[in-house]
């Protein structure tokens, strides 16, 4: 059957693999931006990203394939499919609480928390909004550009698509599909994000009785407005915490060093394998300790025997973000609305398994473009902002300065 035929998945890596490699030949500028990118301190990270972001890919691909044959959304009934999706989504937290908490406990109270806003804005959005613009305009198409909704609700609806939420556009059914749904893990990104300045206060920055019982009342205020459409789920909040120890893990020297030892390697490969075909879901607390156990080995420098260091992987995880947010917009363009119009028939296993390779290769061009095109001029642009706000906020201090002198 093919929504457990673990194949598949292999096939669709090998091409995606394949096609980032014959990119870094072809491409000179990308092998110039990898190679600009190699001097990160946590390579390995980066090639996990791009395995991890490819997985929902598949997951969704299986997920795409259940549909067509019986036209209900359902989680695939492989545990390993299952889990390309939700492991994925769960290690994408814990390197998000990584790498943020690792910040903080490096810099402590010199922590920059206007470049951290900025960057955090310039890096969701630049992406995020042209896609948000095709999906209207796709649904708008689709409706034979009728305006179904009143321009009250369609600002509602974009106001609501801004803060990552779905809501149906123009009484489209299941608007969200278009991108399969990709953006709510956003919101709990978002979450951290607005959270991590109250963490830092209770957790580092400590202060007294009054600051810690306001700083958790700010986080639970966050945590409702966030979750105020789709409430939050408390157990895949707890994925960041696998992330935030590892930030703790990776400042003990004797740990670092076991970490970096051919047995760790094997226990990291041993508890993701356990993960992703004894549990049908990541975020229970047996799958979520052993993807923890995985990624604090990985973010000690571990690269798993070679598997998280080669160019084309590395490829894959700079052009991450891009593969994860574009890839269900591909799918339904591709498995959806391309078979009739060539009148295939998807659900027959000989059109959907060709599509599927053509996808696993043009979601890697295509998203190795908009990386190149779009995100890389949004993380510079936000560079830019950062300086201007920082100009400014000089210049209006310099008067001050002067007066007071006076």
């Amino acid at each position: 059957m093919t929504e457990t035929n673990p194949l598949i998945a292999m096939t669709a890596y090998l091409l995606a693999i394949a096609t980032a490699a014959l990119l870094l030949r072809t491409v000179p500028r990308f092998t110039r931006q990898l190679e600009h990118c190699g001097e990160s301190r946590f390579a390995g990270i980066d090639g996990l990203r791009g395995y991890l972001a490819f997985g929902v890919f598949v997951h969704h691909s299986i997920i795409t394939w259940i549909f067509l044959q019986t036209g209900v959304i359902d989680f695939p009934p492989s545990n390993f499919y299952s889990q390309l999706g939700q492991g994925s989504v769960a290690l994408f937290f814990m390197i998000t609480g990584f790498l943020f908490w690792d910040r903080l406990l490096t810099h402590g109270w010199q922590h920059d928390w206007l470049a951290f806003a900025v960057s955090r804005l310039f890096r969701l959005y630049p992406l995020y909004l042209p896609l948000m613009l095709a999906v209207f305009i796709s649904v708008l198409y689709l409706q034979g550009w009728e305006l179904k909704d009143s321009v009250t609700q369609l600002i509602g609806q974009t106001l609501a698509w801004l803060t990552f939420d779905r809501p149906d556009v123009n009484q489209y059914h299941q608007t969200g599909m278009l991108i399969s749904n990709v953006t709510w893990t956003l919101g709990y990104e978002v979450f951290f994000y607005l959270a991590l300045p109250l963490a830092a206060m209770l957790f580092i920055y400590r202060g007294g009785w009054m600051q810690t019982v306001l700083c958790l009342i700010g986080i639970y205020a966050l945590y409702k407005l966030v979750g105020l459409e789709h409430s939050l789920k408390k157990h895949y909040l707890a994925s960041f915490l696998g992330g935030i120890a590892a930030a703790y893990w990776i400042r003990r020297p004797q740990w670092v060093a076991w970490s970096l030892s051919p047995l760790a390697g094997i226990i990291a490969l041993l508890a993701l394998a356990i993960a992703f075909t004894v549990f049908n879901r990541a975020f229970n607390l047996g799958a979520l300790l052993l993807l923890s156990l995985f990624f604090v080995i990985v973010s000690s420098g571990n690269t798993l025997f070679g598997a998280l260091s080669p160019r084309s992987i590395r490829w894959l995880g700079e052009i991450s973000y891009s593969t994860y947010l574009l890839h269900g917009f591909v799918l339904w363009i591709m498995l959806q609305r391309l078979p009739p119009v060539l009148h295939l028939d998807a659900r027959q296993a000989w059109v959907f398994l060709p599509l599927l390779a053509v996808c696993s290769c043009l979601l890697i061009i295509i998203s190795s473009l908009t990386y190149q095109h779009i995100e890389k001029p949004g993380i510079d642009a936000g560079k830019k902002t950062l300086y201007w706000l920082r100009q400014n906020r000089t210049l209006r201090k310099e008067p001050e300065k002067t007066a007071q002198q006076r």
